[in-house]
Order: structure tokens, then sequence, then C-alpha cells
């Protein structure tokens, strides 16, 4: 393990040098792209009033601002684009381009008066047939959003939306926060290079993998945002720290492990959040197939299989152990997707780091080390098997390895490989992977663990099945309140005798919620923050208009 280190200590010097020339490369580009303000600019900057940011948060271009390539999906639209619904900073669904919204008894008819002051950034209004287009195409596409059980999209007394469903479901809600609303008239598939939307900011400027430069939208309805230009630099974590320590940046994202380098003039930021980690396990046999990302992979493994594998690992890891030494104590215990939240099932906690437990559970199972090497095996099998983790990611990257050195104590050998998503994907129903996840609401709760999404998109990677939990799952989805929804939900994680949860058939053991953390310079303050969810990139900007230069 200690050669391990090294070899990483190596690439995060290699990396830190070939980031720095990546940072010079764009800082010429973002001078290159200056606009003839930047004497009123700076003239403003000197008198304290500054009106541009330069952040590093990470890779924020994921879906390209087009809702048909995932943008929304992780609820970053909040700059760009308005949707009917957001979210406040205690976590209720209030109305947005939607004056407010109303929902019929039996949960099929969701009314939404729209705002009559909306423009896109061209000067537009922003109208209910745009909003009609919008959700109509996206249910046409099904790819990055499940509509399928939208009967209908009609348009009443000229500015009123009215959503018809064929059944109730429960998480809809959630989606009329992130499906960012496209104009009809200028939308096409070249949408990402030139995208019009209504939110407080508009893209100027794209650079693919290198930066976006946003400005102020005129047309904005809301609060005004203080700054008027926002320059994203599309750096990796290495580049980010570069970036600050530079003095190139107001604002970067930093994982656990830089947390304690120290910045002049830069203070740490650490919000809380539900963006779980675990691992994710096949629960089948070796030698199947399947699909993900609509591609052929092998699915399966031997070992991961059998449950007293999973269980094993879920009383056994000692999380508050992996949170001090993988993330620096940035962070709480997770014991599923949603700990905290109004649908976890508190019944799931265990006492973890229980390591003469495990190895009764292991040995019950018919797991027992015979030859004494230090591995248990069962019927000629060794309790071994590979996992992946993105190697671009410094937390998961510290989490794994910690894991599979506290897995050894239970005689578990863990085969540890780095890679990229796009490599994950393909080999990641074959073996475990560091997993992720966590959001406002609970709908990834059945894309993780219904059998009926298996082989769709990168859905139920453990190609998990129990009848009983698609059964609460569905009835969850489709119940008419969020009370019923939320009993549904619990029940799924454990209602007893199964469930998805650790204590239960255990497809993904989850061990840490970890606390999202910034490097700030000292002046900038970011206002009230929510609880953040998955994804460090967009979680802080649901309130921009909070934020301000404080002198």
């Amino acid at each position: 393990m200690n050669i391990e280190r090294k070899k990483r200590r190596n690439r995060k010097v290699w990396s830190v040098m070939s980031t720095s020339l990546l940072l010079m490369l764009l800082m010429a580009a973002c001078d290159s792209g200056k606009t003839g303000d930047e004497g009123e600019s700076s003239k403003a900057q000197q008198e304290g009033a500054k009106e541009e940011l330069v952040l590093a948060v990470g890779k924020v271009d994921v879906g390209m601002f087009d809702p048909k390539k995932g943008w929304g999906t992780h609820a970053q639209i909040r700059l760009t684009h308005s949707s009917l619904l957001t979210i406040d900073a205690e976590l209720n669904f209030i109305g947005d381009l939607a004056q407010s919204y109303s929902v019929s008894e039996d949960a099929l008819t969701w009314t939404f008066p729209l705002r009559d002051d909306v423009k896109f950034s061209n000067g537009e209004p922003v109208t209910a047939e745009d909003v009609k287009f919008t959700y109509e195409m996206l249910k046409e596409d099904g790819i990055k959003f499940d509509l399928s059980f939208v009967q209908s999209v009609e348009i009443a007394d000229g500015d009123t939306v009215v959503i018809r469903l064929k059944e109730p479901r429960s998480t809809f809600v959630s989606q009329l926060t992130e499906i960012g609303i496209v104009p009809k008239a200028h939308y096409d598939d070249r949408y990402s290079s030139d995208p019009i939307g209504s939110g407080p900011y508009k893209v100027v400027q794209y650079s693919d993998g290198q930066q976006i430069i946003m400005e102020a939208n005129p047309y904005w309805y809301g609060a005004k945002p203080q700054f008027k230009k926002l320059t994203f630099l599309l750096l990796e974590e290495d580049g980010a720290l570069a970036a600050a320590k530079a003095g190139q940046a107001d604002l970067v994202y930093v994982p656990p492990t830089f947390a304690e380098q120290k910045v002049p003039g830069m203070k740490l930021l650490a919000y809380e959040s539900i963006d779980s980690r675990g691992i994710m396990f096949p629960t089948v046999p070796g030698g199947g197939k399947g699909k993900t990302n609509d591609k052929d992979v092998e699915v399966g493994n031997d070992v991961t299989a059998d449950p007293a594998i999973r269980q094993a690992l879920n009383i056994g890891l000692d999380r508050q152990k992996l949170l001090d030494m993988a993330i620096g104590g940035y962070g709480k215990k997770a014991y599923c997707l949603c700990d905290n939240m109004p649908w976890f099932n508190e019944e799931t906690v265990v006492e973890d780091g229980d390591v003469e437990g495990a190895k009764a559970l292991l040995a019950r199972g018919g797991w027992t080390d015979a030859d004494g090497d230090g591995v248990v095996e069962k019927n000629g099998r060794r309790a071994e098997f590979d996992m992946y983790y993105s190697s671009n990611d410094q937390l998961r990257t510290d989490l794994s390895l910690a894991v599979a050195d506290q897995a050894r104590e239970l005689g578990i050998r863990i085969h540890l490989i780095g890679a990229t998503w796009d490599e994950i994907y393909v080999k990641g129903k074959t073996a475990a992977v560091a997993w992720g996840g966590g959001r406002h609401h609970p709908h990834q709760l059945y894309t993780m663990n219904s059998s009926k999404v298996i082989d769709t998109s990168y859905h139920n990677m453990s190609n998990y099945r129990n009848d009983k939990v698609d059964e609460y799952l569905d009835k969850a989805l489709t119940a008419t309140t969020q009370e019923e929804a939320n009993n549904y939900w619990k029940l799924a994680q454990w209602d007893g005798k199964t469930g998805f949860s650790g204590i239960g058939d255990a497809p993904i053991v989850w061990l840490v919620r970890v606390d999202h953390l910034y490097l700030a310079d000292e002046k900038l303050n970011l206002g009230k923050q929510p609880v953040h969810s998955h994804g460090h990139e967009w979680a802080l900007f649901g309130n921009i208009a909070e934020w301000t230069w404080d002198q």
C-alpha cells in the first residue's frame, strides 16, 4: 500500500505541473475574451463594488445547457434557465416560472399559472407554448428525463399550463424543479452552441473543456445578482487549487485532501450535504450479459453475489475511521442515500466497525480462512474482487484506499482500479464501484434499486432484484401524498424482513456523507446555503442573488 500511495503522489506532482500549464493557457483565453466594458468594470472594482468572479468548481458543462442532454438532472439549471418550480433554502418546493401550483385530489392534474414578466435572454417572452414544447420534447426523447407517465400538456386561458398524468407520480414535483424551459422558436440540435434561457445569467462564451463565461441576463425577473460576469474554469481538482494559489480564482472546490492547504486571502467554507459515498456491488453471479448506456456489457460477480460478503462489509467497515482517514473528518456517517431526509428509515442504522461480528457473519455464510493466508474462502473461491473508482476524483480515490485497507481485517481482499467513468460504466457490472448520490428528493432510491430499470442508462448497476422491494418502490412512486410515499420509501429500505438497505440485501453499502468544501476569497459571502445535494459543481448557485463582496 505504501508503494501505491507513493505512485499516486508522483502522479499528483505531474498533474499539478500539467494543470499549471493549462491554467496559463486559460488565463490567456480569459484575457482575449475581455469586452469593451473592462474599463468600467475595473473602475467599479477600484471603488469596492466587485462585479466579476472567476470560479473553478469542477466540470460544470455536463449537459451542455441543453435539457435533452441532461442539463438540469443535477439541478444545475438555476444560473441559466427557469423551471416551473424551484427549491428554497428550507428545501420547500415553490413557484419559479409558475406563480404557484395546485394538484388535484387524485394527484393526476397539475396546474401552473405562469408569471407574465419572464423573458428569455434575447428579450422574447417566455410563454406557455415554450413550456408545453419543452415537456413534450423531453417526453418524446425519454432519455435524460423520464416523462412517460405524462398523459398530456395543455394550455388554459393563454398563460396557464395544465399537465395531466396517466398515474400519480410522487417524484414528479422534483422534475418540475430540474427541467429548464427552452424557447420553442430557437431550439434545435445546435442549442448548446448558443443557449437561450431565462435564468439570471446568459452564456456568452463556451470553450469546450476550457472555460465558460456568463454575463448577467438584462431581462432577469428575479433579484439582481451583484456579480455581472462569471468565468468558470473547467479544471480538475489539482488545477483548481493551482488557480487559487496563483490568485487567479475567487472560489474553488477542494477535496478534503486539500482542505488544510493555506492560501493567502482565502478562507475554507464547509457545507453539509446529502451527498453520500458508498460501494455498489454486483448482486448476481458472473457470466451474464446486459447493457449500460445502451452498450452491451458483461454482468455479475461470483463473490459479491453472496449477500454475506456485502452485509459483512456493511457492519465491519468503520465509518468514523473512514471519515477521519479519507476525508479528514469533513462529513458524517451514512447508512443510506437519504440519511436524515423525511424518507429515511432510521432502523437501517447499524453499529459499524464490528470486525468480529462481520467475521462471524461470513463464517455463517460458509466463508472461512482454511489455509491461513488472511483471505476467507468458500467452496474454493477466495473472497477477493476488483473495485473501480474515478481516478480523477481525489475523494473517491482516498475513500477506496481506506475501504480496501479495512476490508483486509475482515478477510476480504479488494483490488483497486482507477479508471474514467466511461471505463467504469463498461466494467462496473462485473466489479464493485465507488458510488455516489443524494438528492433533495427520493427518486434515486427507485433508479438505483428497482429491477424495472435494469439495463436502462446506468440505473441499478447492481442488477438487484427483490419483488417485495419492487412492490414498495412502485407504491412509493405512485402515492398520491408525500406522507404515503415516504412510508413506502422507508419500507423499501427495510420492512423488518427484507429491503435494499445494508441490513437487508445491501446492493450498495453506503459509508459517508461528505461536506462540500471550497476555498473562497475572504471577501466573498455566499449567503445562506441549503443542505447541498450530490454534485459540488452546482450546489452553491441556487441563491446566487444573495452573494456579495464584503469590504
